[in-house]
C-alpha cells in the first residue's frame, strides 16, 4: 500500500506557520524598538486599510503573540522535564548485559540501544539530538530474534531520520497555533507516513512476515508509550500500516480536507492583515 504523500499541504502548512512567526516577529520589533516596515506594498496595503475604517486591534494582537511566546516556553520547559525524568528511570533500569547480548547476538555493532527492565514490552527511540533505542526485556523475551531484529530496524530508520526531533516541533507546532486546523490533521498524517517508511525500511532487511508478526504482537499487549520526544514502535497509525505490510503495492488515496484547509488560509489570511492594520 502506498499513501500519497500531500506535498502541497505540507508546503502550505509550512507557507502558513512561516507567514504567522514573521508577522508575529515583525510585530515585536515595531513594539518594542520602533521599527517601521521597509515595504512599500505593505505599506500601500496598511493605508488602504485605515481608509477604510477598520480599527487597529493592538491588544488583541499583543495578547495573541505573549501567549504564542509562553505557551513555547511552556510546552519546551515541560518537556525538557519530562526527557530529564524519562533518562533518569531509564537508567536505572538499565540492563547491561542483555543489551550486550542482543548487540552481540545480532551483530549491531555501535548501535547505540539500551535494553531496560520492565514487564510491559516496549520499544521505541527518544532523544533529540543522538536518539537511542530503547528495548524491554519482557519485549526482548515476548519476540522470536528474527521479530526483534525487525522491531530494531524499524526503530534504527527513526534513530537516523532524527524522528523524535521532527516529532517534537511538529507538535510544539500544533500547540502553539491551535487556531491553524490544518496543522493538526498534516501532523496525524505526517507521522503515518514516517511509520509507514519506517517499516519499509525494516521490510528491506528483514522479512516482512516477522514485521507484521511483532507489530500484532504488541498491538495485543494494549500498552503504548506516548512521549512528545519519542517514537514507538506501535503508538500510531496501526491501521494503514497493517495494510501497507500486507500489500505493499496497494496504492491509498487520501481524502483532502478542502475545509479545514480553506477554514485555516482564512485565519492566518484574517491574522495577516490585522498586523498590517497595526503596524503603521
Amino acid at each position: 500500500m502506498r499513501i500519497k504523500q500531500p506535498r502541497f499541504l505540507f508546503m502550505l502548512s509550512f507557507f502558513l506557520v512561516a507567514m504567522l512567526i514573521v508577522q508575529m516577529s515583525l510585530y515585536s520589533l515595531h513594539l518594542f524598538s520602533n521599527w517601521n516596515l521597509m515595504f512599500s506594498v505593505l505599506e500601500a496595503c496598511h493605508n488602504m486599510l485605515r481608509a477604510i475604517g477598520l480599527s487597529s486591534m493592538n491588544m488583541l494582537l499583543e495578547v495573541l503573540i505573549l501567549s504564542t511566546f509562553s505557551l513555547i516556553v511552556m510546552i519546551i520547559a515541560k518537556q525538557i522535564y519530562q526527557y530529564v525524568t524519562f533518562s533518569k528511570r531509564l537508567s536505572l533500569l538499565r540492563e547491561d548485559t542483555a543489551t550486550e547480548q542482543i548487540i552481540r547476538n545480532l551483530d549491531l555493532g555501535k548501535q547505540p540501544l539500551e535494553v531496560i527492565r520492565s514487564d510491559e514490552p516496549i520499544a521505541l527511540t527518544y532523544g533529540m539530538i543522538r536518539p537511542k533505542i530503547v528495548l524491554s526485556t519482557e519485549l526482548v523475551s515476548m519476540l522470536s530474534e528474527e521479530e526483534l531484529r525487525a522491531v530494531i530496524y524499524h526503530e534504527t530508520f527513526h534513530q537516523k531520520h532524527r524522528d523524535p526531533l521532527k516529532k517534537f516541533i511538529i507538535t510544539l507546532l500544533v500547540h502553539v497555533l491551535w487556531y491553524v486546523p490544518i496543522l493538526k490533521w498534516v501532523s496525524n498524517h505526517y507521522h503515518t507516513l514516517r511509520e509507514i517508511a519506517a517499516d519499509r525500511f525494516a521490510m528491506k532487511e528483514a522479512n516482512m512476515l516477522d514485521l507484521s508478526s511483532a507489530l500484532l504482537k504488541l498491538l495485543k499487549s494494549d500498552h503504548r508509550q506516548r512521549h512528545a520526544f519519542a517514537v514507538s514502535f506501535a503508538e500510531t497509525s496501526v491501521n494503514d500500516r497493517i495494510q501497507h505490510i500486507l500489500a505493499p503495492e496497494k496504492e491509498v488515496h487520501v481524502t483532502l480536507p478542502v475545509g479545514t484547509v480553506l477554514y485555516s488560509l482564512y485565519i492566518v489570511l484574517g491574522l495577516s492583515i490585522m498586523f498590517m492594520v497595526a503596524t503603521p
